[in-house]
């Protein structure tokens, strides 16, 4: 369990996975930045009272593409930025950014869901875990996706830690910054993986079908394997392997980075020891 608060931890990174962001069939980075442009436009000319809020709700969703990948999981057309410099994003009603207000009534949700929800990162992930991701990750996009992929972060901090004999110290990977670099090349696999499956609609080990999920399987014997230790890691990267040689690279893949990560961390962490 983490007492860190990881929907807006920072200046520099935010999470709003929980207001449906990733759960737009269209949820790429570009388009959820033009997404957000968009409606950073549209409230602007609500707080300068030329456009109400009923307004704003149907000129969204009028013109938005609202189709969704989970049919069961809201996307609420009031998240967006919530700087100028377009690096947080989160509820565009929310008090600290209209200065007081709390207009989150208006929502789907409402004011005391919203405010009362904590996903299940906040249980899953320690606090060393929840720390080494805020270290190496300044990246709205991909910070919602990591730190709300509970199995892809526990899974390798549990395989460095069993191969380490010990905990990652977060101030130790922040001290270097080829941790730093190795780390954040794992964590943007959720991003740059080349075995995704993008033949159905996914998110990590879960695909859906309407408003009916189930979580995947990743079929070994057929390509003449046994299962990885890295089972966990591909289902969360939502892998698709049609080859043995395709599996084979994933492995290295992550086996590289796991060595890499450990060789450096015992030669820094034990340097400081």
């Amino acid at each position: 369990m983490t007492d860190i608060h990881l929907c807006q931890p920072d200046s520099c990174k935010s999470c709003a996975a929980c207001c449906g962001i990733y759960n737009y069939v269209r949820n790429t980075r570009a388009e959820l930045v033009s997404r957000f442009e968009y409606r950073g436009r549209l409230m602007a000319k609500v707080r300068s009272g030329e456009l109400s809020l009923d307004g704003y709700r149907d000129i969204v969703r009028r013109r938005e593409d609202g189709r969704r990948i989970y049919k069961t999981i809201y996307t609420c057309e009031f998240a967006g930025f919530l700087d100028e410099a377009r690096k947080r994003v989160g509820c565009m009603l929310h008090p600290m950014v209209t200065g007081g207000s709390d207009l989150r009534v208006h929502s789907f949700y409402g004011q005391e869901i919203c405010d009362g929800h904590f996903c299940p990162s906040y249980q899953k992930l320690n606090n060393n875990e929840a720390m080494s991701v805020m270290n190496v990750v300044d990246d709205w996009y991909l910070f919602g996706s990591v730190i709300t992929d509970i199995d892809f972060v526990k899974t390798f901090f549990t395989i460095v830690q069993n191969t380490l004999g010990e905990e990652i110290a977060p101030a130790s990977v922040e001290a270097s910054p080829l941790l730093k670099e190795i780390l954040h090349g794992y964590f943007s696999l959720k991003v740059t993986w080349p075995f995704r499956d993008v033949s159905r609609p996914r998110f990590g080990k879960y695909y859906f079908v309407g408003e009916e999920y189930d979580i995947d399987r990743i079929d070994y014997q057929r390509l003449g394997a046994s299962v990885p230790p890295y089972d966990p890691i591909f289902l969360s990267l939502s892998s698709l392997f049609k080859t043995k040689d395709e599996l084979d690279r994933a492995n290295t893949t992550i086996d590289k980075l796991i060595k890499g990560f450990c060789d450096e961390y015992g030669r820094t962490h034990n340097a400081h020891h």
